[in-house]
């Protein structure tokens, strides 16, 4: 009898083991916050788009004279629910209105990202708990995805204003120190993982599995899916179609019952397929078709964006940022003055903005460039910034700018504006003349000038010239002072 109890409890401890461990290998472990910084962008953009949507007709959906005065409202409100928007009057719609537009559009693009992504929260529970009247699962699906990103504070360490300027930051102390044999390299712009984004990512995948499996099994329940009519019931409902395809549901009944007995399958085993590695981009690619047609049918346009975006969450942040970066890196290197201050800054923007080394920086006044490619010449390096890319062919000044701002998806819709006709004629004589004008860093010629270390180092690159002149003055200073005496 001993012997089977303790057995038993072996089990049963071993058997908790195992679970403790499946539960730490799935919530606990660090994972890549790229999909949820990009799961950010589109739901903050949504967010945005929803208030701005409100702010058409302000007064008649939020006002005290609209179409669900406040009386109306908080009878549909459930217990303990809440809203500010019954504190605002109808002469402050229009300035807090605008505060959450600013607030959602800051959430959307990263800034300031743990707060706002809380505030943009509080603003889409309050709005839609004001407007009862408009809500649906647009509302209620954004709410909650926002939710899990505020709660975890993850979603601005990747695809962020936050993380621009983290990295922009960093660059500007690394390039303010003495560089290296091999000159200076940015850290790579994979994000750090974390265990709040592994978390938020496992609270989105969560709540996807068990909205599709319980819209699959509720479907169950309606005749017109077993019998597989019922999308044709759908296509054959003007009201909300953007087109007419009703000849759909006449003219291919088989095609039409194929698609109704899919939508049920595959948000019944979505749940379950979604979690082999081997299947989920098929699992990924029905559930966009599905979404598409769900927008094609009856116009949810902001529902199929929000589902889908939340299905990012399931995608390798090292494929999506491969997207971005391409599969070879460096695409090309970049030679810059190191001893600018001016030329120090715009480097340390650029890295900021590259997503995966994408840009291979080198400092001109530490290299032969004639070995970068034998074309260059330190003159026409030192007159203005080179772009020499994998393929052999060379940048300069405008034109290099152009092609290091299309390299980045942060910079990459300002290099449009390169196809503006007499943009480049105007763009090259702005650039030649900061070129000309750019300041140096002053180097220090005697004794006196190398107690104060250089600009450089020191990270005060702002007035260069005027310590080294000081540090002149100084030296001529004590040298009359020491005459004096004697």
């Amino acid at each position: 009898m001993r012997r089977i109890l303790n057995e038993t409890a072996a089990l049963v401890v071993r058997s908790l083991r195992q679970a403790v461990g499946a539960w730490n290998a799935f919530f606990l472990v660090p994972a890549d916050p790229t999909p949820l910084g990009l799961v950010r962008l589109i739901i903050g953009a949504l967010s945005c788009w929803n208030m701005i949507v409100y702010g058409m007709e302000l007064r008649s959906f939020l006002g005290s004279t609209g179409w669900a005065d406040p009386v109306t409202a908080r009878e549909f409100l459930p217990e303990g629910a809440w809203s500010f928007w019954f504190l605002v009057p109808d002469s402050l719609l229009r300035p807090v209105w605008a505060a959450c537009v600013l607030i959602t559009f800051c959430f959307a693009i990263g800034l300031f990202s743990r707060t706002t992504a809380i505030l943009s929260w509080a603003i889409l529970v309050s709005t839609a708990y004001r407007a009862p009247v408009l809500l649906y699962g647009f509302d209620q699906i954004l709410a909650t995805w926002v939710f899990y990103l505020a709660i975890t504070g993850a979603s601005g360490r990747a695809v962020s204003i936050d993380r621009f300027l983290e990295r922009y930051r960093r660059n500007r102390l690394d390039l303010a120190r003495p560089p290296g044999p091999k000159g200076w390299r940015p850290e790579s712009g994979s994000p750090r993982a974390s265990v709040a984004a592994n978390i938020a990512i496992r609270l989105i995948q969560l709540h996807l599995c068990m909205i599709y499996l319980f819209a699959g099994l509720s479907k169950l329940r309606g005749e017109p899916w077993w019998d597989g009519y019922a999308a044709a019931m759908i296509l054959t409902t003007p009201e909300f179609s953007r087109f007419d395809l009703t000849w759909i549901a006449i003219d291919y009944p088989a095609l039409v019952s194929l698609a109704t007995h899919a939508t049920i399958v595959l948000e019944i085993g979505y749940a379950a397929l979604i979690w082999n590695r081997k299947l989920r981009p098929w699992v990924l690619i029905a559930v966009a078709a599905m979404h598409v047609g769900i927008d094609l049918t009856l116009s949810l346009t902001e529902f199929a964006l929000t589902m889908l975006a939340a299905n990012i969450a399931f995608v390798s942040g090292t494929w999506l940022r491969s997207l971005a970066s391409g599969r070879e890196q460096p695409s090309g290197k970049v030679l810059y003055d190191g001893v600018c201050p001016r030329c120090r800054a715009t480097m340390s923007l650029v890295c900021a903005a590259d997503p995966d080394r994408v840009i291979e920086p080198v400092d001109l006044t530490s290299v032969d460039v004639a070995s970068i490619h034998p074309e260059l010449t330190k003159e026409a390096c030192m007159a203005s910034m080179h772009v020499v890319r994998r393929d052999g062919r060379l940048f300069a000044g405008y034109d290099a700018v152009m092609i290091l701002l299309a390299w980045t998806p942060l910079t990459w819709p300002l290099s449009l504006f390169r196809f503006i006709p007499g943009v480049a004629p105007l763009g090259r004589r702005v650039y030649n003349t900061i070129a000309a004008t750019r300041p140096r860093d002053v180097p220090c010629t005697d004794e006196v000038c190398g107690i104060h270390p250089p600009a450089s180092i020191r990270g005060d690159s702002a007035k260069p010239a005027r310590l080294a002149r000081n540090g002149v003055e100084s030296a001529a200073t004590a040298a009359k002072t020491g005459r004096t005496k004697r």
